[in-house]
């Protein structure tokens, strides 16, 4: 079990960092560009002065984890309020559907109440289509295309020769804590 680490637990100087990122970020005369050369000279600035780089990644893998936690859990709670504002919605359209019955049940087009106007109107028709999409003229047809880029990266691998795609040069690399 990976043992949480708490924002208390983390040290002055991770704390400092976090201080800094979030300034720099917050600032709204830098632009996009500007701000990621700013937070990566900070992060530079900030991993040669005091402590060992070895002390310093630590405490970065720590925060890191701290980081990945909090948003895991921010997450979870979007996905609550997010199923409560579905629920809410449900509710909402069902009770909706009900008054437009119940207003064309009772021939009511329109009341003028106290606190809300409320008012039945038609809505415009549907299109229903009686064929399968193919067998439409072409005019009244949207087709849309997307690369598939794991079979170009295949192909591109396997040392085909063709000038409308390439592999990138740049090399990504990625850590790993555990």
């Amino acid at each position: 079990m990976t043992e949480s680490i708490r924002l208390w637990e983390l040290s002055d100087n991770i704390q400092q960092l976090e201080t800094a990122i979030s300034n720099i970020q917050e600032d709204e005369n830098l632009t996009d560009e500007e701000r990621e050369t700013k937070l990566e000279e900070t992060f530079n600035q900030w991993l040669e002065t005091g402590e060992s780089f070895k002390v310093k990644a630590e405490e970065v893998a720590a925060y890191i984890r701290h980081q990945e936690a909090l948003a895991e859990a921010r997450k979870t709670e979007a996905k609550r309020i997010q199923n409560l504002a579905k629920q809410a919605e449900n509710g909402a359209a069902r009770l909706r559907k009900y008054l437009v019955a119940q207003m064309i049940r009772s021939d009511i087009k329109k009341i003028d109440g106290i606190k809300n106007k409320i008012g039945l109107r038609k809505k415009q028709p549907s299109v229903l289509i009686n064929v399968p999409a193919e067998e439409l003229p072409p005019e009244y047809v949207k087709v849309t295309y997307k690369p598939d880029l794991t079979a170009i990266k295949k192909l591109l691998k396997s040392d085909a020769e063709i000038d409308w795609a390439t592999l990138s040069e740049s090399q990504e690399y990625s850590v790993t804590i555990r």
